[in-house]
Parts: structure tokens; sequence; C-alpha cells
């Protein structure tokens, strides 16, 4: 069974051979540039390329590394993300070397860095790398009291362009045919659509508006929608017949719960996405891969009701997300994409057997009837210790040698 017949099989919910491994499939299923460093050396993969795609400083899986991984899915590219294109024989012109974090990488060409006599590192002038530090810091946002003193809210003029660049669209055809044709592994789209994860105002403001306006939310969202929509129209056509999935972004939850709460949301946003997904499965064969940070447990079945078919990232160290729960609740009906290890509970005091042993138990709870797509919970981390990827890893090629976890679809 190929890569790409195996996870087509887990998006139908049939038998496959053994446990699909999602890492690297998506913009939120990767790791940070250090940590991809770790995880060839454990590999022992030569290859040079360390290719940062996206503002959390991820890497892109290349196939040497995919191969010897045991990797089933390639992210075709995240043109919302990353301007440079990821794949085919022109891609590397793309690209510029950075010397960052004790580590040769490549970078977008249109990205600028600028490096301090103190080891310090700028990216576009606007983001900080400190001596020491493995994440660039964004500006300060403006003050909380700037949005609790308003006297009005700002106006809601919303007109997002509906179309996707004709260059655009073309680059993401070719990819997507390239790696088609040159790879057995199932596509994955990056974010390239318009998502609802829209603030207009800031964040405090676009919270207080959807209790004194809902209509204006609402037909605010519906203008989003519609040009979601329209995007997803020009996109499946030119990659829709060689992706398997296409992902979007919305982070409703912090670590907490749903963070308006889940009748606020109902109210608000779940008519909007109602429609969004149930449109996409008329327009599109491309299955919706949801990314979404936090607690969503208590609105997870409202999303499936939505359409949602992958989630990602399965943060297990959120309130009720316990990895049991969601699986007897939810596994027949989602394909959970990532969960199994979570730095927050596996912080780097953990013994490597404990690693191994929560990895294992989380994989064996997922995957148990099928369902599951094996990954990390988001990009897993810089400062992640060599042993525990290892581990990681290790617990996923001894689940894969259990007959009793792909034997078979849904129980």
């Amino acid at each position: 069974m190929t890569s790409r017949e195996r996870v087509r099989k887990l998006l139908a919910r049939q038998p496959v051979d053994r446990l699909p491994n999602g890492l690297g499939g998506c913009e939120t299923a990767g790791l940070h540039s250090v940590a991809y460093h770790k995880l060839k050396r454990i590999l022992g993969v030569n290859d040079p390329a360390n290719r940062i795609c996206t503002f959390m400083y991820n890497t892109i899986f290349e196939p040497p590394v995919l191969k010897a991984l045991g990797g089933d899915v390639i992210l075709l590219g995240s043109p919302r993300m990353c301007p440079s294109r990821f794949w085919g024989p022109n891609a590397a012109s793309e690209w510029k070397p950075l010397s960052l974090w004790g580590t040769e990488l490549q970078v977008p060409k249109q990205w600028r860095f600028r490096q301090e006599a103190d080891g310090a590192c700028w990216w576009d002038e606007r983001f900080l790398c400190p001596a020491g530090g493995f994440f660039f810091d964004p500006p300060a946002p403006p003050a909380v009291e700037s949005y609790l003193e308003q006297q009005e809210f700002p106006s809601l003029h919303f007109q997002p362009t509906h179309e996707i660049s004709e260059t655009l669209l073309r680059r993401l055809e070719e990819d997507a045919k390239w790696l088609y044709e040159n790879t057995d592994y199932a596509v994955f789209c990056g974010e390239t659509i318009q998502d609802l994860q829209l603030y207009p105002g800031g964040l405090q403001s676009w919270w207080m508006r959807m209790v004194e306006e809902p209509a204006a939310c609402h037909d605010f969202l519906g203008q989003a929608v519609e040009t979601s929509l329209a995007q997803l129209r020009q996109l499946d056509q030119a990659v829709g017949k060689y992706c398997e999935t296409l992902l979007i972004a919305d982070d409703m939850g912090d670590t907490r719960g749903v963070t308006i709460g889940p009748e606020l949301w109902r109210k608000i946003y779940k008519p909007h996405y109602q429609r969004l997904f149930g449109e996409w499965h008329k327009i599109s064969r491309m299955k919706v891969n949801l990314h979404c940070c936090g607690s969503i447990s208590e609105i997870l079945g409202d999303l499936i009701e939505c359409g949602v078919d992958l989630c990602n990232p399965v943060q297990i160290s959120a309130n009720d997300m316990n990895p049991k729960a969601l699986k007897e609740k939810f596994g027949n009906k989602i394909i959970f994409y990532g969960g199994v290890y979570d730095a927050v509970l596996l912080g780097q005091e953990s013994s490597d057997e404990a690693v191994y042993e929560a990895v294992k138990a989380n994989i064996r709870t997922f995957s148990r009837g099928g369902g599951y797509l094996f990954a990390g919970v988001h990009n897993l981390p810089p400062d992640m210790p060599e042993g525990h990827l290892k581990a990681m890893l290790q617990a996923y090629q001894d689940c894969c040698r259990e007959p009793e976890l792909v034997s078979g679809g849904i129980k």
C-alpha cells in the first residue's frame, strides 16, 4: 500500500496496513527548525535542506526525511504564510541561506533578516529574536484599556478580494502536479483560502461587538464566507484533483475552554461554519482539515455537524481534551490528527521511558477503530530533548506492529 493509498483509506474510514504518519503534513503538525535538525540526526539523514516556511519557524519535511521517517503526507505549500514555492525544479531559486540558532537554514528570499553583534536577530525590522532565544517576538499590542475606552466600534468595511491570483494558482497547480507525479505521498494543501479568524478593531473590540452588535457580526462573517467559497472554487480547479485535504485555521479555544464560551460561539459562528463547510463538500473532494488550538471539546460535536473532517492539533493538555474521552465521544465521526506528544504535559524533566509510555498509550487510544493520523501536538518545540523525540518515534513504530490498531475501520 502506498502512502497515498494508505491516507485515502484512512480518510474513507477503511482498513489500512499500518498507522498513517502525518508528521510534517500541515503547518501545525511539524517541528521547529532546531527540532527538525535533531530529527535528521536521529534518522541519519544528511539532507542539507532546512527550509523555514512559517512565522512559527517550523520546517518543510523533505522527501529524504519522510522516507526515513515512514511519513505518508507531504505539504503542498503555505501561500498565506510563505512567499516561496516548495517544490518543482525551480523552487531552489526562491530560497536563501541563513545561519541562525547554530544551524544552517534556508529562508524565503523575500524575508529580510538583520543580525546583531550580540547574537540577536531582527526579521523585517519588526520581529526580534533575542540572543539565546528560539522565537521572534512581535511588536507589543495596543494596551487593553484602549479597547475598553472606545466610544464607538470601528467601521466594518470588509472588501477582501474574491480572487486568488492567477500566478499563485498556476504555481500551486504546477507544484501539486509535480508532487502527485513524482512522489507517492498524500498531498495536503496548506492554508490558502480566506478563513474566519478575523477580529476587526482588535480581539477585545470584536468580542464586545459580538454581544452588542450581533447583526453586524453576522453580516461581516457572511462576507468572509463568500470570499472563502469563491477562493475555494478557484483553488479546487487548480489542485483539487491532486490534494486530499485543505487546511483552514481558527483558534477557538484556550487552555481553559472555548474563548467566547460555547453558547456565544454557536450563536455567532456556527451558522457561518455550517454554510462554509456544507458548500465546501459540494465544491471539492478535498477534506476539511481544521486547525484549532485549545480546549474545544464543548463545540467539537458542532464542528463535526458543520462538516469538519480532520481536527488538528488535538491539544491534550487543555481542559477536557483527554484522549480517551475524545475518542469515545467523537472517534467514529472525525479524524484526529496529532495529540500524542504534548510538550506541556511531557516537560523536559520527563524520562524518555515515561515519554515512550505516554505516547504509546495516546496512539493506542486515538487509533483503535481507525480514524487517526499520527503527529505531535502542534509544532514540536526547539528544546524538545532528543531522547523524547526518539521515544516518540519508537512508540509510533511499535504501535505500527500491533494488528488490532490497523485491522479495521470504525468499531
